[in-house]
């Protein structure tokens, strides 16, 4: 009797002393099954983030078509210019030339006025020659802008082409996909008939489609930057043709879409929200006086902030 509860005795400490090491052995598998999940989790994120560097260049590549026509483009990766800063140094340049052609003419009058009659027929075979030197110069301009904007729409072809196979596994939904490629099929069209306003409202309305794309992507810029963007482009283009009510039903959605998306602004971001807060409601004063110019300076502005604030989202 003494001899059994001698054993039970020893096998009960022996269980004791064992039961550390048992849950020891338990806890490390549970750490390590904890490490493994979160090892895909990231494995997963940095997949997601390189699977929509493609979407990323599809979107580029419609700002490169902006610059090309002289539209409001945001900044382009590997570009200085600021967003819609494409269309302000085009305009400058047109200024520019005239203010020089201008100058050209007045120094030609001071200089006729100490010529003899004889020199007139001169001085108007030398007034032609500048003038079809400058026409020739801008017919070259504007072929060289429609042969970068064809190059930049046969692009998109190609890496849309590229990214469907991705957006579709990513559960896009077919309506979408078919909008997308009904859109740039009618941009190609219309590209044909160099018609720029045309163009350049066909190239908004395929970048419409993009913040649709983004979220089916969990990347550091939410979907909603990009259709303020998409709104705000929409309100510049469509002043230029005075088509205020479509104008006013845009910013009118731009104010929408910030108010909603800046509840999520965190405090590091706050600065620059406030910066857009207040271009957007600018915009909005000048959209209601109907002021062309005012509209597209602003505009400009809030496009510029927009970009402030996307890349805030990058460097997270």
């Amino acid at each position: 009797m003494f001899g059994h509860y001698s054993v039970t005795s020893i096998l009960l400490a022996f269980t004791i002393l064992l039961m550390p090491a048992v849950m020891s052995g338990c806890s490390g598998n549970k750490s390590g099954q904890q490490q493994d999940v979160q090892l895909q989790a990231a494995r997963k994120k940095i997949k997601e983030e390189k699977e929509s560097e493609k979407l990323s260049k599809l979107e580029d590549n419609i700002e490169t078509l902006f610059e090309a026509l002289g539209g409001p483009a945001m900044k382009t990766e590997g570009k200085d210019n600021k967003p819609g800063q494409q269309d302000k140094d085009n305009k400058e340049n047109d200024q520019q030339d005239g203010t020089q052609q201008e100058d050209g003419q007045e120094q030609d009058k001071q200089q006729e006025k100490g010529q003899q009659q004889g020199n007139g027929q001169k001085s108007g075979q030398q007034e032609d020659n500048r003038q079809e030197s400058k026409q020739q110069k801008d017919e070259q301009k504007e072929k060289d802008a429609w042969m970068k904007a064809d190059k930049a729409i046969n692009d998109l072809h190609y890496k849309w082409n590229d990214l469907l196979p991705e957006v579709t596994k990513k559960g896009a939904d077919l309506k979408l996909v078919d909008a997308f490629d009904n859109s740039l099929n009618n941009l190609t069209t219309e590209a044909e008939s160099r018609n720029k306003d045309k163009v350049l409202a066909l190239a908004n309305k395929l970048y419409s489609h993009i913040p649709d794309l983004y979220s089916l992507y969990h990347s550091k810029i939410p979907p909603e930057v990009k259709r303020m963007i998409y709104f705000t482009r929409n309100v510049m283009l469509e002043s230029e043709k005075d088509n205020w009510e479509q104008v006013e039903r845009d910013t009118e959605s731009l104010e929408k879409t910030w108010t909603l998306f800046r509840n999520t602004v965190e405090d590091e971001q706050k600065k620059t929200g406030d910066k857009l807060n207040f271009s957007i409601y600018e915009l909005k004063k000048v959209v209601s006086e109907k002021n062309r110019q005012l509209a597209d300076i602003k505009g400009r502005i809030v496009l510029n902030n927009i970009g402030e604030l996307s890349k805030l989202y990058e460097e997270k």
